[in-house]
């Protein structure tokens, strides 16, 4: 089987459409289903058919309801960690894997099921057939991305971040070309900001590094879907591919 990457939410904080907005992106979203967004959420699915879930950007109950080996956060904005806290009162023990920085205080304080553990970059979590390793990431927080490793297959899960660290960039060289690359592309091309990537930064960033790039973190202020698929296939053939929510990637 190998693994599979489902792709739960991959919107930015606001989700798609984002409320009572009437952009084009928000608009084309309300007609056609797919178009629409959670907030970010990945679950990784070993050989072995165990889940390990990154971030928790929505209720995750009506999409995954197995067993989680663990849950993994980039980082503790709310668009990333919405979920937790329905997901603290599941009925089995479950370990939360987090950098230190921003944590929620709630979380912390009741995490109920779930069992907070620090992570820090360059630190390495070996789950079944999986081996984890933590990079640093460029984000206005404290922020990890990760390197997933099973029997030579490699996912790296790299957002928010606007670009990548220079030993990050350097680390994932040296295990280069990875399998597959999954990185923030949060704005449209031409767009500047200091924390996430355009559609063309991400799209270069993962070309660097993978045989295939899948785009995530699509905010409603990205172009509306059609248009964003279109102009990546154009661009860059099947090497470049925009997420969608319900996409599932055979690694």
């Amino acid at each position: 089987m190998g693994l599979i990457v489902y792709f739960i939410g991959t919107g930015g904080s606001e989700g798609i459409p984002a409320h009572l907005c009437t952009c084009p992106t928000c608009t084309e979203a309300r007609r056609f289903g797919f178009a629409q967004r959670k907030p970010s959420t990945l679950a990784v699915i070993t050989e072995k058919g165990k889940a390990v879930l990154f971030d928790v950007g929505t209720d995750i109950r009506d999409y995954l309801n197995v067993p989680l080996e663990a849950i993994f956060l980039t980082h503790w904005h709310h668009d990333h960690i919405y979920g937790l806290y329905k997901l603290r009162w599941m009925a089995l023990e479950t370990p939360l894997y987090a950098p230190e920085g921003h944590a929620d205080a709630l979380i912390l304080r009741e995490p109920k099921n779930l069992q907070p553990r620090v992570v820090k970059a360059g630190d390495v979590i070996k789950l079944d057939t999986l081996r984890i390793t933590a990079l640093r990431l460029n984000h206005q927080v404290e922020t990890l991305g990760y390197l997933i490793e099973e029997d030579g297959k490699t996912i790296a899960i790299l957002y928010d971040t606007k670009g990548l660290p220079e030993e990050t960039e350097e680390f994932l060289k040296g295990k280069a070309p990875l399998r597959l690359a999954i990185v923030d592309a949060t704005y449209p091309p031409g767009i500047k900001d200091p924390y996430h990537n355009n559609v063309d930064e991400a799209a270069e960033l993962g070309l660097r590094l993978a045989e295939r790039t899948v785009l995530s973190h699509i905010s409603h202020k990205n172009l509306p879907f059609l248009e964003l698929t279109e102009y990546v296939r154009k661009r860059w053939g099947n090497r470049v591919l925009v997420a969608y929510d319900g996409m599932v990637f055979y690694v």
